[in-house]
């Protein structure tokens, strides 16, 4: 009986340790084409709620650039910031303004040369605006009007007027090159690349914490694996166990030992089943998002497997120049400190003076109808003499007035002048050019503090990677020589010269071997990520484009 027990124990313990071997000798290889191109799979097709579905890495990056509720929420981010850019623009549109009147009076007067009776419509219609970059405003208006009166005096009835005007105002100091409007395109320009950046980083921590999810996945599902056989070889020792007790062969102490250890390797694997799950409900929250439900049963199975890793060298000097070059976070302080060096510009160009020189040029007609009663002042001399013949330039209807616009004639309007404006003290505008100055030194900090923060995670990031391959092949070499020492264990138990517990002790070394190298695993794959984060490549080493993600439902 005691034989029969011993090979009982044996042959558990070695179709345990075997496993693992013929697993991953039987493990199908990870296709690299089973992801497919990501624009080849319907990735806006619903997840089954329940079942397993085989997951590679590159799917599973691909669906939760579509479906992951992060990234649809920071994705309008961009547009926003484009459109506030263009809406900065619209301070340089042209403004059309049209106005028309009407007035009808009629004033009692005790004078028989002034007029009781006005009628006039008039109306005016231009554009005004600003010139980019320089700040100069212009101007351009017509206008025209119809006058009735029964004044006496009037010598056409109904007169008709008409103005073709245009003006510019030109700032020479203060508001040159760095007035109000045209800061605010280049500041907006500024924030809508800052905004891509942010965007970009923003993309990246989401794909990192997708393929951090897939590798947490892959070892929980495998530590669960290692937990399940621990105990079943467990209770399989402790029914052996038991059977030898009722005949004699054991004591009881080595029964309650078979117990204690399969009690133990139960909590095991509990923890690890936990663990599974919430790996499980972690990836699907970032492959599927709002697939998640409170009563989803969906399984990702991971389909790339853990074991297939490089022996990557990595230069932590080139590593720090891609990063340098490539960190959205650094690109996006960089911008903001040219936002900052504007501000500090504006600040400065507000302590000048004022100086504007302003222009304006207008052209004037007149037409109407001679008034059959005027009266002449020449009626009153002595002798009368008849009023004086009106030229046919001005006598006719309105459109008559538009002819004098160009006809070379002396209608014409010119004006030229200059405005100084010195503000005594100035203390708001010195006062803003220093805090400009101190936040331009508090942005240059910044960047230099982002810089300094890449190089050392560049720095941690390669020596992870270097440990992690390290301890691959260390844990690797630990799995080795515990499976050897449970294999000598078996054959001792086989010779009678060790004891269930002695076998089970050894079964937990190899548990723990397993559980090292599947951990080593893990570290090595979330340090590659790592890496390529910190250099800030992720996207372009996994084919993102960041554009497509960018607009893909924006638009």
């Amino acid at each position: 009986m005691r034989s029969a027990f011993v090979w009982a124990c044996a042959l558990g313990l070695g179709m345990w340790v075997n496993e693992p071997a013929r697993a991953q000798d039987e493990a199908p290889a990870a296709d690299d084409s089973a992801g497919g191109d990501p624009a080849a799979t319907d990735l806006t097709a619903a997840p089954p709620s329940s079942g397993h579905l085989p997951l590679t890495l590159r799917d599973a990056i691909a669906r939760a650039l579509e479906n992951n509720t992060d990234v649809e929420l920071f994705r309008y981010d961009p547009a926003v910031a484009e459109y506030q850019e263009r809406a900065a623009w619209g301070s340089y549109e042209p403004v059309f303004a049209s106005d028309a009147s009407y007035r009808d009076a009629n004033v009692p007067t005790a004078s028989g040369f002034s007029a009781s009776g006005d009628r006039r419509t008039s109306g005016s219609t231009g554009i005004q605006g600003i010139l980019p970059l320089v700040g100069w405003q212009y101007s351009f208006g017509y206008d025209g009007s119809k006058a009735s009166t029964n004044s006496a005096f009037t010598a056409l009835r109904p007169e008709y007027r008409a103005n073709l005007s245009g003006s510019l105002s030109m700032p020479l100091l203060r508001g040159f090159l760095y007035g109000q409007p045209w800061v605010q395109v280049r500041l907006a320009r500024e924030g809508s690349d800052i905004a891509n950046e942010d965007f970009r980083r923003r993309l990246m921590d989401v794909v990192r914490a997708t393929e951090d999810g897939y590798w947490s996945l892959a070892a929980a599902a495998r530590s669960l694996e290692v937990a399940e056989k621990s105990l079943e070889t467990s209770r399989a020792l402790l029914k052996q166990t038991q059977a030898q007790f009722q005949v004699g062969v054991v004591s009881k102490v080595e029964v309650t030992e078979a117990e204690a250890g399969v009690a133990q390797r139960d909590f095991q694997r509990i923890a690890a089943e936990n663990v599974y799950r919430f790996a499980q409900d972690n990836l699907v929250d970032l492959v599927f998002g709002p697939a998640l439900t409170p009563t989803s049963a969906l399984e990702i199975v991971v389909a790339d497997s853990p074991e297939n890793y490089q022996k990557l060298e990595v230069d932590p000097t080139i590593a720090t120049e891609k990063a340098l070059a490539n960190r959205p976070e650094l690109l996006a302080a960089d911008r903001q400190l040219a936002a900052q060096r504007l501000r500090l510009q504006f600040a400065r160009n507000q302590r000048l003076p004022q100086l504007d020189l302003t222009a304006s040029y207008a052209t004037h007609g007149l037409a109407g109808v001679e008034s059959p009663s005027r009266i002449c002042s020449e009626l009153f001399q002595n002798p009368p003499v008849a009023c004086p013949t009106l030229s046919p330039d001005v006598t006719g209807p309105y459109g008559d007035t538009h002819d004098q616009f160009f006809d070379g004639s002396d209608n014409r309007t010119w004006f030229a002048g200059a405005r100084l404006s010195i503000p005594i003290g100035n203390t708001s505008a010195r006062s803003n050019v220093r805090i400009g100055e101190i936040e331009l030194h508090k942005a240059e900090t910044f960047v230099d503090r982002q810089r300094q923060a890449i190089v050392s995670e560049v720095r941690n990031a390669v020596r992870n990677l270097q440990s992690a391959i390290q301890g691959i092949e260390a844990a690797e070499r630990r799995r080795i020589a515990a499976a050897e020492q449970a294999r000598a264990e078996q054959i001792r138990l086989e010779h009678g010269e060790s004891t269930p517990f002695d076998v089970l002790l050894r079964e937990e070394d190899l548990v723990e071997a397993e559980s090292q190298k599947i951990a080593a695993l893990r570290v090595y794959h979330g340090s590659v990520v790592a890496l390529d984060r910190a250099q800030g490549t992720l996207l372009e080493d996994r084919g993102i484009a960041v554009e497509s993600v960018k607009r893909s439902r924006v638009d």
